[in-house]
């Protein structure tokens, strides 16, 4: 582009938002005309021509903002993506700190209308990474991005995916947590239309609001992703050792619908369900959650009975490291039965507190330990369990010979070595309380999308009997669609 062309494009560039901010806010209407205005502008504009020089010399992405100009920086970073392909974003290159910065950022609410664009951003700064080996670089901005598009993160969008299974590829799993711990309650609207006022400039009461079909901040989804999603997220979870978060994205998985059949990926869900629990309690649940599809639930616990069998000797005792070793040789979870193995241990010496209040040192090394007369190591691997707060007791330490010794179980909560304070009680109750009215603003909001569904009304429309005949307990039923197509997965692993 001529330097005379370029004079009269920058005004354009620079006219939105208006900068310094007005005393009086932009309304939505006029948020939402403008910038659409600059998106057709930028739309209109050749790439190569973002790439030129700038009077007086220099480069527009030295002139404009990420936090203010947010769409036509992310053009212009895009041109000079695709003018250079990965060699000019090179991990630490000059390219790659400016395309970094700008995924942390950004203008969250500006980015709502060019959800293509920083889609296809997101995937290039992934897409370099991995070229350089270095995929570890692209986690943090990628996370960034995720938590500043939408705070909650609480609607699933293919960039979720796409992050999970960086973190799983580069062994980055506790970079994973700020997204992982967030709750998912949504999918990306596929409404035609968005209710009356709405504006994707809006405030929104849950981010599905504006992470719909429209505005494209998200591919278009799978069944496959999302069962994929929280296989992952459980994987991530397990290798953190999180067995209660691991479970609960475990039975996501396993209480997914489906047609008829279990997926190959709920079967290897089911699995790891099983050792997560063992892990996690000692023991397995006698069913799957109430809401597993009764055909999964039959399929799944007859290809993983092998599994079932390694919860059947845990319970009657496990004799030998051979006794799960040889279950479960030919698969992939063998890290997760050598831990089951310990834990049998640990929940060995805790269950002993249920029935004696205190033991001699020697009879827990004859019950729990690999030698029956090396006191000295049950009684380090002891002392362990009650640092890390998985045992209840204190180890009395009668002199030097560890046979001398005597575990005393605790007798209540106050008498805990690490009995926790009223403040950490009252922090966690906080957080219940959190998590609680979280899940009542979101279920609420769900009841009133359902209530406006073509499905609802139909179902309304019906004669009273008719709505009870179909339903069976007098409540509207979901409808049998789900908000993304589903897909057979029997034979993908």
């Amino acid at each position: 582009m001529a330097p005379r062309d370029m004079e009269s494009l920058l005004p354009q560039l620079l006219s939105f938002p208006p900068h310094p901010p007005p005393q009086v806010p932009l309304s939505d209407t006029v948020y939402d005309k403008e910038i659409r205005a600059l998106r057709n502008v930028l739309n209109s504009v050749p790439a190569n021509s973002f790439t030129g020089g700038v009077p007086n010399g220099g480069d527009l992405l030295d002139i404009l903002h990420p936090s203010i100009n947010t769409l036509p920086y992310l053009y212009v970073l895009l041109a000079h993506i695709n003018a250079g392909k990965h060699k000019s974003l090179s991990v630490g290159g000059p390219l790659w700190l400016k395309a970094t910065a700008f995924l942390e950022r950004f203008d969250p609410v500006q980015v709502r209308y060019v959800g293509t664009e920083f889609r296809r951003l997101v995937t290039s700064v992934r897409d370099a990474a991995m070229a350089g080996n270095r995929l570890i670089a692209a986690v943090r901005p990628i996370r960034s991005a995720i938590l500043r598009l939408d705070p909650s993160s609480s609607c699933f969008t293919s960039t979720h995916l796409l992050f999970v299974r960086m973190c799983l590829q580069a062994s980055t799993f506790q970079a994973a947590k700020p997204v992982l711990d967030k709750d998912i309650y949504e999918f990306p609207s596929s409404a035609k239309a968005p209710k009356t006022g709405s504006l994707p400039c809006s405030q929104h009461d849950t981010s599905s609001g504006f992470i719909t079909d429209q505005t494209e901040l998200s591919a278009a989804l799978s069944y496959r992703d999302v069962l994929q999603y929280f296989m992952c997220g459980a994987m991530i979870s397990m290798a953190l050792r999180e067995w209660n978060r691991a479970i609960i994205f475990l039975e996501v998985v396993l209480t997914a619908p489906t047609k008829n059949h279990a997926s190959q990926i709920q079967v290897e869900a089911y699995k790891k369900w099983v050792l997560a629990n063992l892990l996690a309690r000692g023991e397995v649940p006698g069913s799957l959650p109430r809401t597993t599809s009764p055909q999964v639930a039959k399929q799944v616990r007859t290809l993983g009975k092998p599994y079932e069998a390694v919860a059947e000797i845990f319970k009657i005792g496990i004799s030998h490291e051979h006794d799960v070793r040889r279950l479960n040789a030919e698969d992939y979870n063998l890290s997760l039965l050598v831990l089951v193995l310990d834990a049998y241990r640990q929940f060995t010496i805790a269950k002993l507190g249920s029935t004696y209040a205190a033991l001699p040192l020697p009879i827990i090394t004859r019950r729990t330990s690999p030698g029956s007369d090396n006191h000295a190591e049950t009684a380090q691997y002891i002392a362990r369990m009650i640092s890390h707060g998985q045992l209840s007791a204190t180890l009395d330490q009668q002199g030097q010979d560890p046979q001398s010794w005597i575990l005393r179980f605790a007798t209540s909560a106050n008498t805990e070595p690490r009995a926790r304070s009223e403040q950490e009680q009252y922090d966690e109750l906080a957080r219940q309380a959190s998590r609680a009215s979280k899940l009542a603003d979101h279920v609420r909001e769900t009841n009133r999308k359902l209530s406006l569904s073509k499905e609802y009304i139909n179902w309304m429309k019906q004669p009273k009997n008719d709505q009870n005949a179909q339903s069976g307990m007098g409540e509207p039923m979901l409808p049998e669609s789900l908000p993304f197509d589903e897909e057979d997965i029997m034979a993908d692993g």
